[in-house]
């Protein structure tokens, strides 16, 4: 990593973003190379850009940051995008050097401030790691993302494993569900990624260009932007990859974005509605039902009892619950009793 240019600033309509976007579109981008098994694994042949948005204080950037620093094959660039913070967001001592801080007039979202990222990138950038700024990647994450690369050079996303922690950094126990390792044709591993949500953003790196062809992330999207945009990329028949050894240590916390169950599921829902017609019906109706049940769960946790009773009678009404489902959306009722259980449902909460 080099030294950066100063801070900059978005305003508040997005509208620099969305004319990079746009202008990237029409860029051309270069072709990944048809490469042997024996390949070298470096980064400096495929160029690597980080983006990281935040909102508010975070107390595990610098960790955030001193992980990908400490990478044995080193990003060209990495991006903090401060999402119209109340108070700006500063560097870290260490990395100020070497981090570029964008900020944003005003609070976009996550998909706003990773499009704005996005956007902020050295035009050499050629594959795009997302970072959230309270998770932390492991010691050869990047390089085995690399090793993946030179495997399978027609790869436009590669996602690696996640391993949850608690605000403490311990190990929480629970299981993210996670694919095979190995390459997954678009057209078969899609239902699973609409029904099972198994790729996290922390351990996922994607292609600028194909970023670009399908429009970055949806800003309209107040969470599960990431799922629409994993749908968008593989209904456009662009290659993904399982990464062993690519590992994020993916944080749990009260202030997370996932605790907002309401607004999760509402999202959630929204996305697979929007994408049912890539699945069978019955993915589609067991993924709008759990949505269903997501909601109305979180209904009970805000004490509106009588919307919930209606979410959960149109959820039945959807696809009748088996005790299994009845038995997780009362896990989702009550706070702190998923942790005990030590099992990661779909809404990550």
């Amino acid at each position: 990593m080099c030294a950066r240019p100063p801070t900059r600033t978005r305003g508040p309509g997005g509208s620099a973003t969305t004319a990079a976007l746009a202008l990237a579109r029409e860029r051309p981008r270069p072709v990944a190379p048809r490469v042997g098994r024996a390949a070298r694994c470096s980064l400096r042949d495929v160029p690597v850009g980080v983006v990281i948005p935040v909102h508010g204080f975070s107390p595990y950037l610098t960790q955030t940051l001193d992980a990908i620093a400490g990478q044995d094959a080193p990003p060209v660039d990495v991006v903090v995008v401060d999402d119209g913070s109340p108070s700006p967001v500063e560097l870290p001592e260490g990395h100020r050097d070497h981090v570029r801080l964008v900020r944003r007039e005003e609070q976009g979202g996550p998909g706003a401030a990773r499009n704005s990222g996005i956007a902020e990138l050295d035009d050499e950038v050629d594959l795009v790691a997302f970072c959230d700024h309270d998770d932390v990647w492991v010691p050869g994450y990047l390089s085995a993302h690399a090793r993946a690369l030179a495997h399978h050079p027609g790869a436009s996303i590669l996602t690696g494993e996640t391993l949850i922690v608690g605000p403490d950094d311990r190990v929480t126990g629970e299981q993210w569900q996670s694919l095979h390792r190995g390459s997954h044709r678009p057209a078969l591993v899609l239902p699973t990624i609409y029904e099972r949500h198994p790729l996290c953003t922390s351990a996922t790196v994607v292609r600028r260009s194909a970023l670009s062809d399908v429009g970055g992330f949806d800003e309209t999207l107040p969470q599960a932007e990431d799922l629409d945009l994993w749908l968008r990329l593989l209904a456009g028949d662009h290659l993904l990859v399982s990464v062993l050894g690519a590992t994020v240590r993916y944080r749990r916390h009260p202030s997370g974005l996932t605790h907002d169950l309401v607004e999760l599921s509402e999202s959630l829902l929204r996305v697979h509605r929007a994408h049912a017609d890539h699945v069978r019906e019955p993915v589609a109706r067991r993924a709008e039902a759990a949505d269903l049940r997501g909601r109305a769960a979180g209904l009970v946790r805000l004490g509106r009892f009588d919307e919930a009773r209606a979410e959960y009678a149109a959820a039945d009404a959807l696809l009748p619950p088996l005790l299994g489902e009845r038995l997780r959306a009362g896990i989702l009722a009550v706070p702190g009793l998923r942790a005990r259980v030590g099992r990661r449902s779909p809404y990550g909460v």
